[in-house]
This record gives structure tokens, sequence and C-alpha cells, in this order.
């Protein structure tokens, strides 16, 4: 009688778990969203700097093993104007590093886009994988969030909308799931 009890319990605690999942994944919601990034490593308006590498903080973004930090901004459309300010989305913190020691074009992209204004100021998407200058398209993991964005998961396709010398603007195609 004993064993005969312990079978039910044992069905009930897993029709449970079926049930609490099936209602998690339910409240779910997919959002897509584009928006591009602009990475200034030369010119008047920098926003992204070696910190250390070969040779510390002078070192070459292209090559292996430099460490540049960035804080570049988020846009709805590729130009950033002054004047402007109805574009800005938020901006990107972070940072990514050289690992490609042949080519120079590989990078481990690491930030946290920190959205500034519209429904979701305050609230936060975090980014990450590898960036291959090379590729006409590249994707990254959206692996996390907080605000709107709580644990988020889902994944960016990256393109370069344009680019001059080290400096570039960067297409996210964002598209991602929340609670």
């Amino acid at each position: 009688m004993g064993s005969g009890l312990l079978f039910p319990a044992m069905a009930m605690a897993t029709a449970t778990l079926v049930i609490v999942f099936v209602q998690a994944a339910a409240g779910q919601s997919e959002m897509n969203m584009l928006f591009y990034m602009t990475d200034n490593l030369t010119g008047s308006s920098e926003t992204a700097f070696p910190i250390a590498g070969f040779n510390g903080s002078s070192s070459d973004p292209g090559k292996f093993g430099t460490v540049v930090i960035i804080n570049d901004a988020i846009t709805k459309r590729p130009e950033i104007t002054n004047s402007d300010t109805d574009n800005l989305v938020g901006r990107a913190q972070g940072t990514y590093i050289n690992t490609n020691p042949v080519t120079g074009l590989d990078f481990f992209m690491l930030f946290t886009i920190i959205f500034q204004n519209m429904e979701y100021n305050g609230s936060t998407l975090q980014i990450q994988g590898t960036e291959t200058f090379g590729r006409p398209q590249r994707e990254y993991a959206v692996v996390g969030g907080t605000g709107k964005f709580r644990f988020a998961r889902g994944y960016v396709v990256c393109t370069t909308e344009s680019s001059s010398g080290e400096n570039a603007v960067l297409r996210f195609n964002t598209t991602f799931r929340t609670n």
C-alpha cells in the first residue's frame, strides 16, 4: 500500500511541474527591435578606447589581445547629429577583445545596451558573441536583460552599415523573448 501511494504523488508532482512550465512559456512575449551602434575609435567623437594589450593603453585594436572599452551611441537611424535627440535610444557600454592573432578581425564582444528614452528608459539588454568584420552578417546572443526586458533571451543579427578606417556603424536586428 505504501508503494501505491508513492506513484500518484510522483505523478501529481510531475503534472504540477509541467503546468508551471507551460504557464511560464505562455507568459513570454517576443520582441523585435532594429537599431544602430556607432563605434568610433578615432576622431573628435571617440566612443571606444583601447585600455590594454601588448603596448598597454596605446595598443592597436586590430592586434591580437587588445582590450577595448566602449560607450557607443545606440540610435534609431544610422546618422548621428547633435540636434537630433529623438534619434538616440541609449548607450552600449562594455568591452571587446581582439581574438584573432592572424587577421586581427575577430573580437569577443560583451556589452550592455542601456535604454535612455521611450517606454524602455532604464531597461537593459546584455549582448555577447564573436564579431568577425570580414563576414557580411554576424550573430550575437542576447543573454539577459533588466526592467522591461527582464529574463531576455534571443539573438542579434549584425551587419556593417558603414565604416571609415577604425570607425563603424553597425546595424542590429534584435529578436528576443521576455517573461
